[in-house]
């Protein structure tokens, strides 16, 4: 695919354009859906298709096409469109200059998911719902959902880029439901790979994980007490505080968005407790976020964007690095040829502290211990609402019952000033999705973190 898409930026170069970028794909993707061990949904497809993006005059031109012999056209078309858009655009678009690649980066993996039998495939859902239904007898309906893809892409600019890389994705999801008398709870787990293949829903994801990580918080939702209402001291497990620096935090850093958030113009300035580091990091091993290189070949890397309390950097693409004097922190990210890329996260989290386990839990007369959430909206002025799916009383610095009906609420950027204690010691991260007008996917997570009284506000029955 190389030559073609070399070809087709000699073509924008040709034309006047100052910067031409094409990014190539070739893959196969597969999506199933198990409702109750039926088949409800299996699509296959092959996809193959070109971006194209043009900076003419400081502004951008954006073509898709699935037709490799038609990209001249494309490259032409995307010109036009760059050099129509210039005529009403107030400031012109600048670059941020950086090293031109060649490479080819790859992805090795045991079982490639294109040649595992959908036989197999099947019973690996059929498995898990088994479980799931063994768990407890109140368990009332079970969807399992897999999605992998495998394949190729390229990424050649005017500028030197050339770049190969491999794709390759397993996803799996469950969403269980459970009833007892009128009492209704339902859960979900996600877990998703980007460096392993078939071999991750055999080794980690598997049936028996999935099935019992989903189905006990049914169980617990269906045994717990109500939750108060009000505000109580708490502390975030790595799921949680994972979510709370992703989508309440780690938006307001992304520098298309910065401008409208609370975040504006507070790079240098304390923004969090004493001692909190919050990061986004690309370039951790394994993690479903990483890449060695962003979609304008940019190479990732770790951006502090809190670093001891201080807001310290922004996420970044090439243009708002240039817009803002920032450096190009690789974060710039498309769905697929059908998207321009922008600014996405990665793997976002906090850092761990000096507290042990047992002393980020001291001196909580009441309050709560929230394990896992289920979904969650933010705001870019960092107000946040998140539903628990999985929570615990703490009382006289002990976990004790669990909860049902909770849910947390707050404005992130106030939050942070309420943070007491941080522990100590490694932490998982958790796999997920973001949208913001594209799919993505990321990691989040964290230590153990307490809030004191007045850093989250919980909803519940009582």
């Amino acid at each position: 695919m190389f030559e073609v898409l070399e070809k087709a930026v000699e073509r924008g170069q040709d034309l006047g354009a100052s910067y031409v970028e094409l990014r190539g794909e070739s893959g196969f993707i597969e999506y199933i859906q198990m409702d109750d061990e039926r088949i409800n949904a299996l699509t296959q497809r092959i996809e193959r298709g070109v971006a194209v993006r043009v900076l003419a005059d400081g502004a951008w031109g954006f073509v898709s096409t699935g037709d490799l012999d038609a990209l001249d056209g494309a490259v032409e078309d995307a010109f036009t469109m760059a050099k129509a858009a210039a005529k009403t655009r107030k400031e012109p678009i600048e670059l941020a200059e950086v090293k031109g690649f060649q490479d080819v980066v790859e992805v090795k993996v045991e079982r490639d998911p294109r040649n595992v039998p959908i036989e197999e495939k099947i019973g690996y859902m059929r498995d898990m719902t088994r479980v799931i239904r063994d768990y407890d007898p109140r368990i009332t309906a079970v969807t399992v959902k897999i999605r992998t893809a495998s394949g190729k892409k390229y990424l050649v600019t005017s500028e030197g880029t050339r770049i190969q890389s491999d794709v390759m994705l397993v996803w799996s999801y469950p969403w269980v439901t459970g009833k007892e008398g009128d009492r209704l709870s339902s859960a979900r787990h996600e877990e998703a790979s980007t460096h392993q293949g078939w071999e991750y829903l055999e080794t980690f994801a598997t049936p028996e994980h999935m099935g019992v990580e989903v189905a006990k918080r049914v169980k617990l939702q269906l045994e717990g007490v109500p939750a108060k209402a009000g505000s109580f001291p708490c502390v975030l497990s790595p799921r949680v505080v994972g979510i709370l620096a992703h989508e309440a935090l780690g938006h307001l850093a992304e520098a298309d968005l910065t401008v409208n958030t609370a975040f504006n113009g507070k790079i240098g300035e304390v923004v969090a407790a004493e001692g909190v580091t919050m990061v986004d990091d690309g370039t951790l091993p394994g993690l479903v976020g990483s890449t060695v290189y962003d979609d304008e070949g940019v190479p990732t890397s770790r951006v502090e964007l809190i670093k001891d309390s201080v807001l310290s950097e922004l996420l970044t693409n090439r243009e708002y690095a240039a817009k803002l004097g920032l450096r190009a922190t690789g974060n710039s990210r498309a769905e697929s040829y059908l998207y321009p890329p922008i600014i996405r996260m990665r793997n976002t989290f906090f850092e761990t502290g000096s507290y042990s386990e047992e002393e980020v839990f001291e001196g909580i007369d009441f309050g709560y211990l929230c394990a896992d959430f289920r979904g969650g909206q933010a705001q870019l002025n960092a107000s946040f609402q998140v539903g628990i799916q999985e929570a615990y009383e703490i009382v006289d610095g002990e976990i004790g019952r669990p909860v049902t009906d909770l849910s947390i609420s707050g404005i992130a950027t106030d939050s942070l000033f309420k943070i007491e204690a941080i522990s100590r010691g490694e932490f998982p991260f958790g796999a997920g999705r973001c949208g913001k007008g594209q799919e993505a996917f990321v990691a989040d997570g964290g230590p153990n973190i307490r809030f004191g009284k007045g850093g989250i506000t919980f909803g519940g029955r009582g």
